[in-house]
């Protein structure tokens, strides 16, 4: 559904992953989704990682480009933020909430197989006005763990994708789709927005 977007109290598999979850095994996907290219723009690194770490087996290959990949994962666009919680009577902040948001997407075999949509998950964590260095430490930290939780719900709406394939697309064998060799490769290049910068306010 375009546009659709999950938080993480609706999601059981967030919150199993919050409590240190993970996949126990690669996931079993069809031949034709194979060879997998993650289309993302930089500064997504954590979340890249723990994807081709989740998606990868003896028998899928995480691609570096687009040449040769049956399935594409695209990254679309991903941003973090903060904003105070809760505030003292002398307006300085006692709580966080950080919030990250990923929108993504799956092509398999020039096919869109998920159209694309949101995650949005959030953490509070208490903040200190006496140590600015702890709260960037605490919201780094937080940033990281909820990257790796989007990895995990998007790796399990890719095997559900997979699982929901029609027998015909499935079935197709996990020929890359390299170009002759007297013909020219074009690098795509996606244009994604950057992550926004989160905002505290200075430390007293």
């Amino acid at each position: 559904m375009n546009g659709l977007r999950l938080t993480s109290g609706m999601l059981g598999l967030m919150m199993l992953s919050g409590c240190g979850f993970h996949f126990r095994q690669a996931p079993d996907l069809p031949p034709s989704m194979r060879h997998i290219y993650i289309a993302s723009s930089g500064g997504n690194g954590t979340l890249l990682r723990e994807l081709r770490r989740d998606l990868a087996s003896d028998d899928t290959e995480i691609l570096p480009t687009p040449l040769g990949a049956t399935t594409t994962l695209s990254i679309i666009g991903v941003t973090h933020s903060s904003r105070p919680m809760a505030v003292a009577q002398n307006g300085q902040p006692l709580e966080y909430q950080v919030t990250y948001q990923v929108e993504f997407s799956l092509l398999v075999q020039d096919t869109p197989i998920l159209e694309p949509q949101t995650v949005v998950l959030r953490r509070n964590y208490t903040y200190s006005v006496t140590n600015a260095i702890a709260n960037e430490e605490q919201e780094q930290n937080l940033q990281d763990a909820l990257s790796r939780d989007v990895a995990q719900f998007i790796v399990y709406r890719v095997v559900a994708a997979a699982r929901s394939l029609s027998p015909s697309l499935a079935a197709l064998p996990a020929t890359t789709t390299a170009p002759k060799a007297d013909s020219v490769a074009v690098p795509v290049t996606a244009t994604l927005p950057a992550p926004a910068s989160a905002t505290r306010p200075p430390a007293v």
